[in-house]
């Protein structure tokens, strides 16, 4: 089963795998943990950064945590902004971080930007372990999953039980 609040990338899910189930809503919202059921595991990738409030993070992961059957895990990533090609963001984001230092806006297609979280290994341990997670593997990964630095990973990957 997957979710997501982007009716057209549900859609794609669906195109792909239309043996699954696919649900839309807002992770944030109590209405969306409604009937989704239990897990083994729970995936999810690229998600938190894009949830603005340390305490909407650390309720969303205590949400996912009621939903993970006993011995199951959660796999989590965020995106890893810290390396040199986001320095520029950082920069233009410089209003923004007045609010929260880790906050920046990451330009897409070069149409409008995202907002995130710049999670590092403390910011990222700091939440996950508040949500009552206890990490087993937390490391910085390449585009094919192979264990980097800061400065190479593209993605910061959490492992906990």
């Amino acid at each position: 089963m997957g979710t997501d609040f982007s009716t057209v990338l549900l859609g794609e899910a669906r195109r792909l795998h239309p043996k699954y189930d696919f649900r839309e809503g807002n992770v944030i919202t109590p209405e969306h943990w409604q009937g989704l059921g239990m897990f083994q595991a729970i995936f999810a990738v690229a998600v938190l950064h894009h949830i603005p409030e340390t305490k909407q993070q650390i309720w969303v992961l205590r949400e996912a945590k009621k939903h993970l059957l006993p011995g199951g895990f959660l796999y989590l990533t965020v995106w890893n902004l810290w390396q040199a090609k986001f320095a520029q963001a950082h920069l233009d984001s410089l209003e923004l971080k007045k609010t929260n230092k880790q906050w920046v806006e990451i330009p897409f297609q070069a149409k409008w930007k995202r907002f995130c979280v710049a999670f590092d290994v403390a910011s990222l341990t700091e939440v996950v372990t508040q949500a009552g997670w206890k990490i087993e593997e937390l490391f910085y990964a390449d585009r094919e999953g192979k264990r980097a630095d800061v400065l190479t990973g593209e993605n910061l990957v959490c492992v906990a039980k």
